[in-house]
């Protein structure tokens, strides 16, 4: 069977699988396989005239009163009858030490109208001062200071998935009558604590759409909900449906950063996938990139710059992370079994899932995966520097303390690492040089609440935001808490 065109006949070099063009062999992980000094002291000596009583003396003695009225008259003026006001600024104040000894701020407990649905949290969002969490039945907010409600927006049902990341203060949940429907689509105000509107999904044929596992994506005041299928496209304050963006093929999900988005599409249901770079205000095609034959896109762990994870077309994790250049060419491929690495919190086509890598201009950062476990059971991890240009480890950090590491978020320029408690010590947030890996404390967190951090963040998630450590679960309740803030 011929393979289909790209999306609009984009045409981009053949790549071959497992080959990084303008490399050689090895040469990166293969996939599949001084101030002015004070006046000194006048000479010393026994104090008298010199003989025959010389004139100078006299001279001398009123030279030495002259400097001393202008000495006296500097310190009172900043010296600059002495010096003239000049160039010189004074030396900058030093900055106060900054503690690391953080402190729990707050806990918030699962919403009563939750306690029987807590199968998956989803994300948190934050808006004016608050941190927002959808769970089964609620949108609710708290405040970042105290923890206590701001506001609650129910859900008209049952939320089955919502968009990773709002945007102009809108955020948007796919949620059905039933659980598990999942055919219709609300939007929140999350900066102002209110339901803005509710949809039907329908597809063409004007039948229901169910899209429990949609990518949504929110840019340039539109909602873009993809799965399978057609893309269906909403105005984010109104609702209006708007046409979508026809790219020749389906299109199954997109990813917005800034500028940059980055839109999967595939032209048959198991064709050929493209990534295609698209400007978000134009939806004009910039570079498409055709994904290798029996390859699929699993996740994006970037868009800006664009780095993805891909998996064979029958496997559920992903074996490979790709990076690509600027123009939308194949630069490095890095092989996730080599490390192995940790991406077992990602979802398979669920684009924007896979929270425990982080990337900057130059590197993604992972965390290992181990057979190796501490007293508590927990897998004993270390976080790999990886060069997104050549595919090549940079570096690796033990970091030590016999516990679990993840990255979370890159602050500073630097990377930070939420170094996980055990059950008799709390945790850590460790800020990491990029340069080489090495630790330095960034927040210590109190021994006191260690056995609840622990329960938590075993099967959580870290965010970092405004100088705050958010601790939630990621699956299931294993623990009463919902959300654990530090500061």
């Amino acid at each position: 069977m011929t393979q289909p065109l790209p999306p609009h006949d984009a045409q981009s070099p053949t790549q071959s699988w497992g080959t990084v063009p303008g490399q050689g062999p090895g040469a990166a992980t293969q996939g599949f396989g001084p101030a002015p000094q004070p006046f000194g002291a006048p000479p010393t000596g026994d104090g008298g005239p010199p003989p025959g009583g010389s004139r100078t003396g006299g001279r001398r003695k009123g030279l030495l009163i002259a400097l001393a009225v202008l000495l006296v008259a500097g310190a009172g003026t900043g010296g600059w009858l002495l010096w003239g006001k000049g160039d010189q600024k004074a030396a900058p104040k030093p900055k106060p030490t900054r503690s690391v000894d953080a402190k729990l701020d707050w806990m918030v407990p699962m919403p009563s109208p939750d306690k029987d649905h807590a199968d998956r949290v989803a994300p948190l969002w934050f808006a004016k001062g608050n941190v927002v969490m959808n769970t089964k039945k609620t949108v609710t907010a708290y405040s970042v200071a105290t923890g206590k409600p701001s506001w609650t927006v129910p859900v008209p049902g049952f939320a089955c998935t919502r968009s990773p990341d709002p945007d102009g203060g809108v955020a948007v949940i796919v949620y059905g009558k039933a659980e598990f429907e999942c055919d219709k689509l609300m939007a929140v105000d999350i900066e102002r604590g209110r339901q803005l509107w509710t949809k039907d999904m329908v597809n063409a044929q004007g039948n229901k759409d169910m899209r429990g596992n949609a990518n949504i994506a929110i840019s340039h005041g539109l909602v873009n909900v993809a799965e399978v299928g057609e893309a269906l496209v909403y105005d984010a304050k109104s609702g209006a449906k708007r046409k979508a963006k026809n790219y020749g093929c389906m299109e199954r999900g997109t990813a917005v950063k800034g500028d940059r988005q980055l839109t999967l599409a595939q032209c048959e249901i198991f064709g050929r996938q493209f990534v295609m770079n698209v400007d978000p205000k134009t939806g004009v095609e910039k570079w498409t990139w055709k994904v290798m034959d029996g390859i699929e896109v699993h996740n994006v762990l970037s868009a800006d710059p664009p780095v993805l994870a891909v998996g064979r077309e029958n496997d559920n994790s992903p074996s490979d992370i790709v990076t690509l250049d600027g123009k939308g060419r194949l630069k490095a491929l890095i092989s996730i079994s080599a490390g192995p690495y940790h991406f077992e919190e990602c979802r398979k086509g669920v684009l924007k899932s896979c929270d425990r890598a982080v990337t900057d201009d130059k590197t993604v950062y992972l965390s290992t995966l181990s057979d190796e476990t501490n007293q508590d059971g927990v897998s004993v991890t270390a976080i790999v520097a990886i060069d997104l240009a050549t595919g090549k480890k940079r570096w690796t950090a033990p970091l030590g303390a016999n516990r679990a590491n993840r990255p979370v978020a890159m602050h500073d320029g630097r990377l930070l690492v939420y170094q996980m408690a055990t059950k008799d010590e709390g945790g850590k947030l460790l800020s990491l040089d990029p340069a080489d890996g090495t630790p330095t404390v960034y927040m210590k967190l109190p021994q006191e609440s260690a056995e609840r951090e622990y329960s938590l963040a075993r099967r959580g998630t870290a965010y970092f935001r405004d100088d705050h450590l958010y601790l939630v679960p990621e699956e299931g309740m294993s623990d009463p808490s919902m959300i654990m803030s530090f500061h």
